[in-house]
């Protein structure tokens, strides 16, 4: 493969994603359907990257005990955990790259609230004031984040619902059981400094 054929592929890719982060808005279910069945990988590539420059962004801007590839490193690793952990519950009618393009995408609501809270934390830096708009930034803020986190939930579910081809049930169980291992293993990378809250 040239050069050229690579910035086409690479530019029609990120056109699809940039295409499917407003469809994912708006909506969301027919879209995951069309995600689950994706083979671009282009499209990985551009999610992927577009984590890694957060995570140089963050890097710069506040102190951290960590370089910002490591903590790339154990991201990908979370979501390989991720992933894998559907997977293997569900191997005999799933295909892993489902998993992968389906999780991917669903970063979007994480990506847009770590990036708009370390904007907030240039332009807005605490202590914040509980002045009125101190007090109606944080209402501002408190129905953003929770917006964002009813969407992630949303994508989420999606991403096993369609990935899986399970029933609800099936989903919820399966989902629980990822709680009863991922929860503990956020307090420890909380505890050693990784995230406070992680990036998945």
């Amino acid at each position: 493969m040239d050069f050229k054929t690579f910035l086409i592929d690479f530019f029609t890719a990120l056109i699809i994603v940039i295409k499917r982060f407003f469809l994912l808005i708006i909506y969301p279910y027919k879209t995951m359907r069309k995600i689950s069945l994706e083979k671009d990988y282009y499209q990985l590539l551009i999610i992927s990257v577009s984590v890694f420059l957060y995570f140089k962004f963050i890097y710069f801007l506040r102190d951290k005990p960590y370089p910002a590839t490591l903590i790339f490193i154990i991201f990908f690793a979370n979501f390989l955990l991720t992933t894998s952990f559907f997977y293997l519950l569900t191997k005999k009618q799933a295909s892993f790259s489902s998993f992968i393009f389906t999780f991917s995408y669903s970063l979007f609501p994480t990506l847009i609230w770590f990036l708009s809270t370390s904007l907030l934390y240039i332009f807005l830096p605490p202590p914040r004031t509980l002045s009125l708009l101190g007090k109606t930034f944080s209402i501002f803020f408190i129905a953003f984040s929770l917006s964002l986190l009813i969407w992630k939930l949303i994508l989420g579910y999606l991403a096993v619902r369609f990935s899986s081809k399970q029933n609800f049930l099936r989903i919820f169980y399966m989902i629980i059981l990822y709680l009863t291992w991922f929860l503990p293993y956020s307090v420890l990378l909380y505890y050693f400094r990784f995230f406070r809250i992680p990036f998945i």
